[in-house]
């Protein structure tokens, strides 16, 4: 049977400790996650950090964002099933088209701009919400003369746990799976 590029065409057996068997009691302490205490950025530390980061070329408008992680979170995230980021555009800057599994809800903080999301346009300024369906293709500009803020919250969490978060830039055919398989 022909197989696309992709499909693996030399295999390697399964290791013995790859799994094992546990009974009822030991599957209910650890089949729950642990309680996940409440936690607080404070905003002056989050545009501190970002506006530091502005003043290098290491990051863009694209990769310039603070991630508001828990301690308590396995994965990196703010709560078990949420994202919270925070990125800063400077003046005519934008987060280039692209498209994600994972929701987006926004609020902007401060600044001026807009938003594609499809085939729609948003006209935003600060104070204002909006939010970007799963895997629809979108891009964020800052038109003003000052920086924008954006607050970003996503359910990319969930889709991690599942292994279904795929990302696509606009300007690639490539979908890209961001879920990592531990190799032997």
């Amino acid at each position: 049977m022909p197989k696309n590029s992709s499909a693996p065409t030399s295999f390697i057996p399964v290791e013995p400790d790859a799994g094992s068997l546990i009974d009822h009691h030991e599957y209910g302490r650890a089949a729950f996650p642990h309680a996940v205490r409440p936690a607080k950025w404070a905003m002056s530390d989050v545009i501190a950090q970002l506006r530091a980061m502005a003043e290098g070329d290491e990051f863009d408008g694209d990769t310039r964002y603070v991630s508001l992680k828990s301690a308590d979170a396995d994965n990196n995230c703010t709560i078990p099933t949420m994202w919270v980021t925070v990125h800063l555009l400077k003046p005519g800057e934008c987060i280039h088209m692209h498209r994600h599994t994972p929701g987006s809800v926004y609020y902007i903080i401060e600044g001026t701009g807009y938003s594609t999301i499809d085939k729609y346009r948003i006209d935003w300024v600060g104070g204002d919400t909006f939010s970007c369906p799963s895997y629809s293709y979108h891009e964020h500009f800052n038109t003003g003369s000052r920086d924008v803020l954006i607050w970003t919250v996503q359910d990319l969490p969930t889709y991690a746990y599942n292994r279904m978060v795929v990302f696509q830039s606009a300007d690639s055919e490539d979908m890209n799976f961001l879920h990592k398989r531990r190799e032997a």
